[in-house]
């Protein structure tokens, strides 16, 4: 029974890097490095930016409401108002892990 429980638990523990659409592999540091090449021409990403047109990143992460999983969903849809980057998946949860690191 014990042998059992033993499988079972690796199993799962196998498993758990695909578990919860990708958010186990956020990665902050590509994120800002995404950020300083598709977003800093609109949005203040660090501190040291200085103010866009478009919130800063502090902001959004200010948000009450805001999660990694909103700002990565909200990032990998069309928008009239941000170009049309290339971002996949892992991109855009990587941009939205650098943002929320922001919240305080």
């Amino acid at each position: 029974m014990m042998k059992r429980h033993s499988r079972l638990l690796y199993f799962v523990i196998a498993l758990l890097p695909f578990a919860g659409g990708g958010a186990y592999a956020q990665n902050p540091e590509n994120g800002q490095r995404l950020s300083e090449r598709w977003c800093a021409g609109c949005h203040a990403i660090n501190a040291s930016s200085k103010s866009r047109a478009a919130p800063s990143f502090a902001t959004i992460a200010a948000k009450e409401k805001i999660t990694s999983e909103m700002i990565a969903s909200f990032l990998r849809l069309p928008h009239a108002t941000m170009p049309n980057s290339p971002l996949t998946p892992n991109d855009a949860a990587d941009i939205a892990a650098f943002i929320m690191a922001m919240k305080k």
